[in-house]
């Protein structure tokens, strides 16, 4: 039996976002497993996000039924307008000290002012048997609660990151702790099922929120999905080149790579970085510069990123303590690259432990830098240790996390 299931997401392509990558692979390979996507999307998109992002078109979605639902979201056009105004009046850096001070004055965003617009646009449309949503943003976990009940079908919450539980008061600097936890509580309270892409992160909620009688919640990890890598044509330099993709911040710094290189002197490989420095890898490059071993890109498309990481010698990854149970998606990214990793972070990472199990690449302790300029030096030789294990891979397969998906559907409407 063919069920349809609705997916109400600010995600989606043209989003440039890591987080618009779920929904797509799981909207690719749902049909297989009995379920039929029906998208239901921000337009225009980005609707709920105050700063200007530019769309990136080398995502392709599959062939699915989308609808897209205006964006009436009037906190989100607010604050844009806010944000434009003291930037044209007072420069970009103005604009983002207003951008900051606005951040987090609705709770927990502003995706909620969506839900009368998606709860009309959902009774119009041919009846689903679900409702599916994934956060962050959590303010589309409150419309995704509603648009069920409106419909009167299981609801399930798909959780990217952690919510209440790892308040970071960054990005929600107005609301305290117990005001998200309360809005996250009634809203479990009401979902049928919850997924989480890792055990920790649903440990840590089932402590803070005991599931309720008839509810159903499981793992479903990020995946990786080679059918984007299909048509990749490698880009290759003369020179080996390793390449870090995405930002650094945080406790997630390109320090320790920064410092290996500085070991190998002229024997380093080239380092390209497309995304961001953080604060202390800015002020190590500064206080002691590497030259044209070092390049920071800056960020391109996916297609672009894609062929990039296809033709580097290794593919770097920082894991900062704080993310010690993550599975990034930048890890599945590199899997389908089919190149060497060179992981560094905590010993006891998560990510480690799958790069090392899959014989996907090395991990090294970031407090090792002798260690991890070894394995530098070993890419640039072609010697890293390669030779992947698709029985440990298989259950990170975009394929096995829409099977996953899926049952846990199919659990969620046998119970109501």
């Amino acid at each position: 039996m063919n069920r349809r299931v609705l997916m109400i997401t600010t995600q989606w392509p043209p989003v440039p976002t890591v987080g618009t990558r779920r929904p797509v692979r799981l909207a690719r390979h749902l049909p297989a497993h009995g379920w039929t996507p029906v998208v239901m999307v921000d337009d225009p998109p980005d609707s709920a996000v105050a700063v200007h992002r530019p769309p990136d078109h080398s995502l392709i979605p599959p062939d699915c039924e989308v609808h897209r639902v205006p964006g009436r979201m009037p906190g989100a056009w607010a604050h844009r307008q806010l944000v434009r105004a003291v930037d044209r009046a007072a420069g970009a850096r103005a604009g983002w000290i207003a951008h900051r001070l606005a951040t987090g004055l609705a709770l927990p965003d502003h995706v909620p002012e969506w839900t009368p617009t998606v709860v009309r646009a959902a009774r119009r449309i041919p009846p689903v048997d679900a409702v599916w949503t994934t956060g962050r943003p959590f303010g589309v976990f409150v419309v995704a609660v509603a648009a069920a009940r409106a419909l009167g079908v299981p609801c399930v919450l798909d959780y990217r990151d952690p919510w209440s539980v790892d308040i970071q008061p960054d990005r929600a600097p107005r609301w305290p702790k117990a005001a998200h936890t309360a809005l996250e509580r009634a809203l479990l309270a009401r979902a049928d099922g919850a997924s989480y892409v890792n055990q920790d992160m649903l440990d840590r909620n089932r402590v803070a929120f005991p599931p309720r009688a008839g509810a159903h919640w499981a793992v479903i990890p990020n995946g990786f999905d080679r059918a984007e890598y299909a048509a990749v044509t490698p880009c290759v330099d003369a020179e080996p080149t390793l390449r870090y993709t995405g930002g650094f911040y945080g406790q997630r710094s390109a320090v320790p790579a920064l410092e290996a290189l500085r070991r190998l002197g002229d024997a380093a490989p080239r380092l390209e970085i497309f995304g961001e420095l953080d604060t202390a890898g800015q002020a190590s490059l500064t206080a002691a510069p590497l030259g044209d071993r070092v390049q920071v890109q800056g960020r391109v498309s996916a297609q672009a990123i894609h062929a990039k990481q296809a033709g580097a010698a290794a593919l770097l990854l920082a894991v900062g303590p704080e993310h010690r149970t993550a599975l990034t998606g930048k890890i599945f990214d590199y899997v389908c690259a089919g190149r060497p990793i060179i992981g560094y972070g905590p010993p006891d990472a998560d990510a480690g432990r799958l790069i090392r199990d899959a014989g996907v690449g090395v991990w090294i302790d970031a407090d090792d830098p002798a260690a991890l300029a070894d394995a530098f030096a070993a890419a640039r030789a072609g010697t890293l240790p390669y030779a992947p294990d698709e029985a440990v891979l298989g259950p990170y397969s975009a394929e096995h996390m829409a099977a996953r998906t899926a049952a846990l559907l199919d659990r969620c409407v046998a119970g109501r």
